[in-house]
Parts: structure tokens; C-alpha cells; sequence
């Protein structure tokens, strides 16, 4: 790794981002964001006047527009069309964002070939050098194949990149090295942009008539093996916990840390799809005895009701997203559950999960406001109970395949490893382990080691997306994709509902 050590928080002094002369909607909103976040001054550059890099003005018209004696960290180039020869005039070089066949930001069709593959949105951001190109970093956004990405959408995912970057340079002093980038720009021809748009309404389709005929049954399951252990295993020899019905099922379970008979879980109402905290008892064939509802003075669907100890105490962190409120529960000596703060305020919050690290308290969480499968977010404290701090890279990490929190953050020897959900397609389709490489109140960066998939699974081969740590065991949930008739046939009622009150509506405005 170059540059200086991790407590240098060396700071990006100057970033020059480079513009078109009439810049599209994502390059002003990508532009207002890196204003916005406080990691480095932003001086703004039109294209057109750039000139050439090989010119012996250019160092002259560059340096017209820039503080005295300011060092230029990197030059963004949000337009795509700077040449990078300019990178001699910046310490990190030139950046450009680049979907996977290299096309930049705003180019016509970009984007397209990974939408119509069900793969989202995928950015890359490239850094051009004196000597090669790197990928920087990657972000993707979870979309459906025929989904429009918004302006503000693509610019969210291009200014996390940049900002993260950013954030890594101010905390190492350079950027850490990276692979080479070898992808020449390949604009896709007519035939190429047809098939694509084929692809995208077959699987669009197909996802919709699955999604309407089919429902998503989770059963809770238990794996006898240290959690380290398993998240290293091909396939997970998963004890599944009690029968599936017809009405209800089980997903989200996190067990109560000390007791060997006590899980605390997600109740899923399959018709309504609202889920609520339900205790689940174990005999000592660890058989379901029952559920009980757990009172967490929440309201709406509730569901990953995270538990932990700390100094004595059993604490829960559970998803209320619809409340718009992030809380923090405290058992008392009866066995209630009081609330004790709130950790975030008017903002939806799923999945949040507590944990500590070199002695300060973490929450990472997903902020659906920005997608719901593909952004983690942090925020920390000193204390458990406040005040908490959002990180200044926020989100901190843009991906449909490892963000969204799975369940615990356990300590593997010097490391840390965090479980997110693989979003590929669509909801909870395998585990996707983390490792931590870097986690401080300035910088935050995290890789992918392995995946845990449900593959081979005979009971439920079709999601894996909770594996939580319980002593020597590990809790997950997996679920199969079932033609259930009850549903389907509740479905059926509440679509025909829906269309005769429209009929109704059209016929009253007539008739008025």
C-alpha cells in the first residue's frame, strides 16, 4: 500500500472537476454533491476551455483558475470528453466514470447492457495516470431490466464513488494501488441495443408473472459450526426449524446471546407481507415450541430484530422503517423491553447493526431513500447511547451484490468480517462476506472474500440472506419460491378491487 500511514488524514486539497458546456442534469447534481461533502475543494473547469494538455499554455490557463500555490489532487472529468494527458497536472491523475463496456457518464446507452441483464446499474471509476489506467472503484444500483435511472440515481452512485476515493486519500495520503483498466470503449450497435431491449422485457416479464403467481416462503435454520467457519464453507448443512405453512412464515433470526433455547426472529403475514418481532422457543432437539410477540414500542412491519450484550444489558436494534425511526430497545429485569434512545431520527432505516470496533460503537444500516438493496451506510459514537455521527462518506458503499447488512459483524483473528445480502436480481439470493480493511471516523473501505450460496439446498435452494452469529452456532434463513393458493387467490381479489374502484372513479367523473 503507498502513501502514509492511516492516522496521517492527509488532506484532498483541490479537485478540479471538468464539465460539458451545458452540463446534463447528473453531471450538476454530482457536481453539488462533491461541493457538498466537505472532503475537498472543488474548482469547476468547462471542457472547451481545457485545451490542450500538450499545449505550453496549459499549465498557464490551468493554473489561472486556482488558489495560489494549491496542489490539484485529481481532475474529474464528469464530461467524458477531457483528454488524459491532463493527469501530468494532478497527483492522482484524471478520473472518468465508465459503465462495464467503458462508455462515460451522459454517453448515449450507457448502462444499457447491464440493465438488460438484470444486473443494475454499474459504475466504474477510472483514474487515468502518467503510466497506466486503475479502476478506482466500482459501485452498482439495484434497477429492474426495464427500469428508467433517474439523473439523481446515477449521480448518487458516481459521487460516492469520487467521495470515497476522496475519503481514502485524505486518510492514507495517496490511493491504495489497483487493478489496471483495460476496457476500450465499445458503443453498442443497433442489433446489440435491439437484442438488449428484447432481453430486458422477457425478463422483465418473467420476473413479474413469478413475482405475482409465486410467493417467497423463509424458514429459520440453525448450523451447527463457529460462524467464522461457516462463512468459509461451499454449502451449509442447515438444520431447518419446524413446517412450513400456509398463512405465516419465519425469516430474520438473530438468537439470545447466552441462552441456548431462545431465538428472536421476523413473523411474516404471507398475505398482508407485514412482518412483526416474534420469540421462538426451542426444545433440546431444538424443535419450535411456539411463539410469542415481542413488544418493542415499534409500529408498521418489523422485522431483523438484531440482539446484543453490553455491560450486562441485552440490547435489540430492530428494522421499523415505516415509523421512520431508528431505536434502541433495553430488556429490564422482568423480561420488558424499554426504549432507551433513538439512534436516528426521521429517516427509513432497514437492517441496522450494531457493532464495536477499536472502542468506539458502529451502526451500519441501508438508507432506502437511496435504494433499498444496494447502499450501506455508517454512523458512530463513543457511547452507546449517543450522540451519533454519520459518516462523512456516506453511503459509504453503493452495491446490489455485498451491502445491505445479513446478519452480524464478528471478529475473525485481526480482522473483521460483515455479512451483506446478494441483491443480484432481486431480494436475499445468497450471503456475501466481507472483510473490513479500513474502518475510521474519516474512512471506511471493505472487500468481498466469498459467497455463502443456498445452492445444493433441497428444503430452500432459492434465497439465503441471514446468517447470524449464536455462540458456537449460526443462525440463518433461507427460503423457496412456492405456488400457494391462499395468496395467489388474495391477490387475484385485491387486483380485481383495484380495477373496478378505477372503473368506478372513471365512471363517477363522467357521469359529473
Amino acid at each position: 500500500m503507498t502513501g502514509q500511514s492511516q492516522g496521517a488524514a492527509t488532506p484532498a486539497s483541490l479537485v478540479v472537476v471538468v464539465t460539458s458546456p451545458e452540463p446534463a442534469a447528473c453531471e450538476q447534481r454530482v457536481l453539488q454533491r462533491l461541493q457538498g461533502s466537505g472532503v475537498c475543494r472543488v474548482v469547476v473547469r468547462d471542457v472547451d476551455a481545457m485545451g490542450d494538455p500538450a499545449s505550453s499554455d496549459a499549465a498557464y490557463a490551468l493554473a489561472r483558475v486556482l488558489p495560489a500555490k494549491a496542489a490539484v489532487t485529481a481532475i474529474v472529468d464528469l464530461s467524458g470528453r477531457l483528454d488524459t494527458d491532463w493527469n501530468r497536472f494532478a497527483a492522482e491523475g484524471v478520473w472518468q466514470l465508465r459503465d462495464v463496456r467503458g462508455l462515460p457518464l451522459g454517453a448515449p446507452h450507457h448502462g444499457l447492457a447491464t440493465l438488460a441483464n438484470a444486473e443494475g446499474i454499474r459504475l466504474h471509476l477510472v483514474a487515468w495516470t502518467s503510466t497506466l489506467a486503475t479502476l478506482v472503484d466500482t459501485a452498482s444500483g439495484f434497477a429492474e431490466p426495464r427500469e428508467p435511472v433517474s439523473p439523481e440515481r446515477l449521480a448518487r452512485l458516481a459521487s460516492a464513488l469520487v467521495v470515497g476515493a476522496l475519503c481514502e486519500i485524505r486518510a492514507l495520503g495517496s490511493l491504495a494501488a489497483r487493478p489496471p483498466w483495460q476496457v476500450a470503449p465499445h458503443p453498442p450497435t443497433a442489433w446489440e441495443r435491439l437484442a438488449w431491449r428484447l432481453r430486458a422485457l422477457a425478463v422483465h416479464a418473467g420476473l413479474q408473472l413469478k413475482g405475482f403467481l409465486l410467493v417467497e416462503q423463509w424458514m429459520v435454520g440453525v448450523v451447527d459450526m463457529p460462524f467464522c467457519d461457516a462463512v468459509r464453507a461451499r454449502r451449509l448443512p442447515v438444520h431447518w426449524l419446524g413446517e412450513r405453512e400456509t398463512s405465516r412464515c419465519w425469516a430474520d433470526p438473530f438468537g439470545n446471546p447466552g441462552r441456548p433455547d431462545e431465538i428472536y426472529c421476523e413473523e411474516v403475514d404471507l398475505r398482508s407481507g407485514l412482518g412483526r418481532i416474534v420469540s421462538m422457543k426451542l426444545d433440546e432437539l431444538d424443535q419450535p415450541t411456539g411463539t410469542e410477540p415481542v413488544d418493542l414500542g415499534l409500529t408498521g412491519h418489523q422485522s431483523f430484530p438484531y440482539l446484543f450484550r453490553h455491560d450486562g444489558a441485552l440490547y435489540c436494534v430492530a428494522e421499523s422503517s415505516e415509523s421512520r425511526r431508528c431505536v434502541l430497545n433495553r430488556q429490564d429485569a422482568d423480561g420488558q423491553w424499554q426504549q432507551v434512545c433513538v439512534l436516528l431520527e426521521d429517516m427509513a432505516v432497514v437492517d441496522p447493526t450494531v457493532f464495536v470496533h477499536e472502542g468506539r460503537f458502529w451502526l451500519a444500516y441501508t438508507d432506502v431513500s437511496m435504494g433499498q438493496f444496494d447502499n450501506l451506510c455508517l454512523c458512530h459514537a463513543d457511547n452507546l447511547l449517543g450522540p451519533w455521527r454519520p459518516h462523512p462518506q456516506n453511503p459509504v458503499k453503493f452495491d446490489h451484490w455485498s451491502a445491505r447488512a445479513a446478519g452480524s459483524v464478528v471478529r475473525d483473528g485481526d480482522r473483521l468480517l460483515r455479512v451483506a445480502q446478494v441483491c443480484r436480481s432481486g431480494y436475499g439470493q445468497a450471503v456475501a462476506v466481507n472483510r473490513i480493511v479500513a474502518c475510521t471516523p474519516e474512512y471506511y473501505r471493505e472487500e468481498v472474500i466469498g459467497v455463502v450460496s443456498p445452492a445444493g439446498d433441497r428444503v430452500n435452494p432459492d434465497g439465503l440472506h441471514t446468517m447470524s452469529a449464536w455462540g458456537d452456532r449460526v443462525l440463518v434463513d433461507g427460503k423457496r419460491h412456492v405456488l400457494n393458493a391462499d395468496v395467489l387467490w388474495h391477490r387475484v381479489k385485491a387486483r380485481l378491487a383495484r380495477a373496478m374502484g378505477g372503473r368506478l372513479v372513471k365512471l363517477r367523473r363522467r357521469s359529473a
